[in-house]
């Protein structure tokens, strides 16, 4: 595009920019609006593959926190409750959950643009050509060459941007070893927008869209505090801070508030600053000019004990005292699963690596490569170098994420999983310009780099489709009404299953309503969390007012342990086991009752004077042996459209059939044939697809799944001895 050189005022000759031919320069002629195209096709594309109910793992819990505005589990998430409260109650879908998928689809859509606009401020601004030394005689004297040496450590990485930065950022005697060379404006944003879409359809990134949890608002932060501070860095001289700047540490805070592996962005962007303007009065002044605005983002944690002080339905870790509030925003109770050993840093790295070419695609992680090297080739600005950036960011993640001993890994690689998507952008840049000088000549390079970005996307979306569709997902409700409608009235019921059931409960009975008679209780949380004695004296006040004493006595043990206090190490273990047998023998007049997993893994604390009863759903407790006849239950279960093979849906069917199967088995040892039939039928309800090919899962995975099939084929011979 040449320019105009007109000034109606004044007669200057000022350069202004021709308007845009075509439609495609249209679009492309300012970031926002390809951020806006990727994020309305990602929002759209999600739409489609969205949960409609409550997933596995936390869904539930968070979910019940924004309809009630509660207290979430560590580190508090303030931030995601108080929106999450608005989305909740918007008249967008017929329940809670589904606004609150949907909340979820829009803020990682809304990341997937923000990724546009960070890849566009890097290709246009950060990523300057290096220009081949001209040779020849040397005819500059000693002075002169002096003189150049000094000019040179002034500032030796500066840029000149001639033509299609939007900018000149040179001043004069800069030096211009480096310059860009890029063939117009929209070729960088035209890379960004591979950028954009490759994040927008990678694996995890698009896993976060489909049910609601913390990590899509980080991904919504994440790009847009990464491109005030590169625009902060080029723009602001000295230690007066500007717009972007203060638009940095609010929305810096403001992630923080959200999710705390905002930490992450630490590495890359300390390197960042400190490079640009060194350990300088300018750069220390800066920082102290930049702390209010941080500062007045981070007011949003005083959420915490204002609301927890009114004692909301969900309450967890009641942050009122400074301790309480220290212990809940630190995650000091997840700690334990943080630098466990080698071994479990060794699992994670190795399976990091395995899933990139997924989430990806093979075609994607060639860019990525092919991205490294360009910006390696790429020559350094403002004392600092882009590749050194992006791998600070790809690195700091990933380091700190494979020593977290979880199943549950993937949503901590995504700030890994941005890098990646900046280096597919910059390797399409290479990629093209290779292309440029053979195959496409007389193509306009951003149409190709546009071209690229579609195809990209295309591969990408039929790679991970059916890895990320949870528009079928239902497994997570049916189990958890399944149990909750099968139990008789005024039941109280132990479990420690909080991925499959447990968080879901919280939402069903605290938002929904449905069995506000049954009490569930997280026998996990009873032996390690004080703060949850209080939520469970206001559901069931009658429950625990027959155990004061006893509560009080394991309380007061607990509670120590907890604050990290001195107290008697052998007294805690007793205490708790006789406030378990008195809560649960002084209220034998309503049925009680324990799931799948306490049976397998029985814990000799808890309650060990009673006995374990087979009783249909689950199992029951009961002072001596006994049987008892259940009715069939009445089941929902809807994966007709939903058959995926992992560990989650393999653990779920395994400890929903596992019950029902064991009762049968009673049953006809008992002679009752016919019951017996019934629940097997029951339990063989929920048999996954037996031929599926296990070879794709990964070997944490596989492990289950073939313990599942064994299981459910023992189940099926059982059923055909019985005939029909």
């Amino acid at each position: 595009m040449g320019t105009n050189t007109i000034n109606v005022r004044s007669g200057n000759k000022l350069p202004i920019p021709d308007v845009p031919k075509d439609m495609f320069e249209r679009l492309f002629s300012r970031p926002i609006y390809p951020a806006l195209i990727v994020a309305a096709a990602a929002f759209v594309v999600y739409l489609q593959t969205l949960a409609p109910s409550v997933d596995f793992i936390d869904a539930g819990e968070l979910a019940t926190v924004c309809a009630t505005l509660g207290i979430a589990h560590p580190t508090g998430y303030p931030l995601f409750a108080l929106v999450g409260w608005v989305f909740a109650h918007l008249p967008i879908a017929s329940t809670v959950i589904l606004r609150l998928n949907i909340m979820a689809a829009f803020f990682t859509a809304l990341g997937a643009g923000g990724v546009v606009l960070l890849a566009t401020e890097l290709f246009q601004h950060w990523m300057p050509v290096r220009v081949p030394k001209k040779t020849g005689p040397k005819v500059e004297g000693r002075g002169q060459r002096a003189k150049g040496r000094e000019q040179r450590g002034k500032d030796r990485t500066q840029s000149v941007y001639r033509k299609h930065g939007g900018e000149a950022n040179a001043r004069k005697g800069e030096a211009t070893a480096v310059v860009s060379t890029l063939p117009s404006t929209l070729y960088p944003v035209s890379a960004a927008f591979v950028s954009g879409l490759a994040a927008a359809f990678s694996a995890t990134w698009w896993e976060q869209s489909t049910s609601i949890e913390v990590y899509p608002m980080h991904l919504f932060f994440v790009p847009l505090v990464l491109w005030f501070f590169l625009r902060m860095l080029r723009l602001e001289e000295g230690s007066a801070v500007g717009n972007n700047g203060r638009r940095f540490a609010l929305l810096l805070a403001l992630a923080f508030t959200n999710h705390m592996t905002t930490i992450l962005l630490a590495p890359a962007c300390l390197y960042m600053f400190f490079a640009r303007y060194r350990f300088s009065n300018v750069a220390w002044k800066r920082i102290l000019h930049l702390a209010p605005f941080f500062i007045l983002g981070l007011l949003v944690y005083l959420y915490l004990p204002i609301r927890s002080s009114q004692y909301p339905l969900m309450d967890w870790g009641h942050p009122t005292t400074l301790g309480a509030f220290l212990r809940h925003v630190t995650a000091k109770q997840f700690q334990i699963w943080m630098y466990t050993g080698t071994g479990a840093a060794g699992k994670q790295w190795a399976y990091f690596w395995s899933r990139v070419p997924i989430e990806f695609t093979i075609a994607g992680a060639i860019l990525a490569v092919l991205g490294v090297w360009k910006m390696y080739m790429s020559g350094g600005m403002l004392r600092t170098h882009i590749l050194v950036f992006t791998l600070l960011l790809f690195f700091g993640c990933l380091l700190y994420s494979i020593n977290y001993d979880i199943h549950d890994i993937d949503s901590y690689f995504l700030l890994a999983y941005l890098a990646v998507a900046l280096w597919i952008g910059a390797g399409s840049i290479q990629l093209v310009s290779w292309l440029g000088t053979s195959l496409t000549k007389g193509w306009r390079m951003e149409y190709v780099l546009a071209a690229l970005a579609l195809l990209l996307a295309a591969i990408e979306i039929g790679a991970n489709y059916k890895a990320d569709d949870e528009s079928g997902n239902y497994m997570v409700e049916d189990y958890t009404l399944n149990l909750l409608r099968n139990l008789p009235p005024h039941a109280i019921i132990f479990s420690t299953q909080w991925d499959f059931w447990l968080s879901s409960a919280f939402y069903f009975q605290l938002v929904e309503h449905v069995r506000p008679d049954v009490l569930v209780i997280d026998k996990a949380m009873l032996r390690d969390r004080p703060w949850y004695y209080a939520e469970l004296g206001q559901r069931a006040p009658e429950v625990f007012a027959k155990v004061k004493p006893e509560e009080d006595a394991f309380l007061k043990y607990l509670k120590a342990f907890v604050r990290g206090d001195q107290f008697n190490q052998e007294a805690i273990g007793p205490a708790y086991q006789r406030f378990t047998s008195a809560l649960v023998e002084r209220n034998l007049d309503r049925p009680i009752f324990i799931t799948q997993e306490m049976v397998d893994q029985r814990d000799d604390l808890f309650a060990p004077g009673m006995k374990t009863v087979p009783a249909g759903i689950a199992y029951r407790l009961v002072p001596k042996d006994t049987t008892f006849n259940v009715p069939p239950p009445q089941l929902t279960w809807r994966d007709a459209h939903y058959r995926d093979r992992n560990y989650y849906t393999d653990e779920l069917r395994t400890l929903e059939a596992l019950p029902m199967a064991t009762y049968a088995r009673e049953e006809l040892r008992l002679g009752n044939r016919e019951l017996a039939k019934q629940y097997f039928d029951a339990a063989l309800t929920f048999t996954p697809n037996l031929y599926a090919n296990l070879d794709h899962l990964s070997e944490r995975d596989r492990g289950i799944a073939e313990t599942t099939n064994e299981l459910f084929g023992q189940i099926k011979e059982l059923r055909a001895s019985l005939g029909k």
